[in-house]
């Protein structure tokens, strides 16, 4: 953690959530079958399936870009692709509506 403030205030929050802290003590049994860390989200009923990459900028010339971190989230399945794909379509068409 930071320190912040806020980031420990987030920390709290996160925390209260049900069976929060009970997920993080179980033990983790899943096999390493892959190279990347999937994480896996339940939204409205549906499962979603992703992997990040985070970019950080080595050695900026502009203080302001100096803790820059990009992260970017991918789809790992076919489901979460297609999910993500429908998503876009219908923003897509409420916009053009």
């Amino acid at each position: 953690m930071d320190g912040a403030d806020e980031s420990a205030a987030l920390l709290a929050r996160l925390l209260a959530y049900d069976d929060v802290k009970t997920a993080l003590a179980a033990p983790i049994t899943a096999s390493v079958e892959s190279p990347v860390l999937a994480m896996h989200f339940l939204k409205n009923g549906r499962h979603l399936n992703l992997f990040t990459t985070i970019a950080t900028l080595g050695t900026p010339q502009d203080i302001t870009v100096q803790e820059l971190r990009i992260e970017s989230f991918f789809p790992m399945d076919d489901e979460t692709r297609s999910t993500f794909r429908k998503w876009y379509e219908d923003a897509l068409s409420r916009a053009d509506g």
